[in-house]
């Protein structure tokens, strides 16, 4: 499996125009949690022009998905905007990294019920905007999916959601929360990796 490059992922998105809330771990950590992650989950824009986008952007050569109820990812090159439907979960992996896409985020709904919370963070040195799912909305939906490791992240979760209400619209997206591959006081080397 490639290394997890979030640099690499997110500019694949923005060069290719698609409209997407980032959910999970990724959007978990870069409002103060400390849980590290090795994927890019995002809930997209549910458009026809919008999933033709997305499935361009993760289309490649060594694109591979995970077949459903299996561990196991097989070659897959061309993706196809309707198999964000098909399965709960599409997972794929590129060059970039692993990313998983959701049409609906357990709990919440779909990207138009996230819009109304997420928050948007510029990083004017990589030319890029994110739009993340409000921490509350990523809480409620790992309670719901009430898997083993959502609750093993929950606490984590919960402080970091403390913190986030004291400090309300000064928060600002720390370096740290952008090297999602290691713990917070980890690695000099670029925080989003070498796209």
């Amino acid at each position: 499996m490639a290394k997890f490059k979030l640099r690499g992922l997110l500019q694949r998105l923005a060069d290719h125009q698609v409209n997407y809330v980032i959910v999970g771990g990724v959007g978990a950590r870069l409002q103060g949690s400390p849980n590290i992650t090795n994927d890019l989950d995002i809930v997209p824009e549910p458009t026809p022009e919008n999933l033709a986008r997305l499935a361009a952007a993760l289309s490649g050569p060594s694109t591979t998905k995970k077949n459903v109820d299996s561990t196991e990812y097989t070659p897959h090159p061309i993706v196809e905007p309707a198999e964000f439907y098909t399965d709960y979960m599409a997972m794929y992996t590129t060059s970039a990294g692993a990313i998983d896409v959701l049409i609906e985020l357990p709990g919440v709904g779909p990207y138009d019920a996230l819009c109304r919370e997420a928050r948007s963070y510029e990083l004017p040195d990589y030319g890029l905007t994110l739009h993340v799912a409000s921490l509350g909305h990523i809480i409620r939906s790992k309670e719901t999916a009430a898997r083993s490791k959502d609750f093993l992240v929950l606490p984590g979760l919960y402080e970091a959601a403390t913190r986030l209400t004291e400090q309300g619209d000064s928060y600002e997206l720390e370096a740290t929360a952008l090297t999602v591959d290691v713990p917070p006081a980890g690695s000099d080397d670029d925080p989003l990796g070498s796209g």
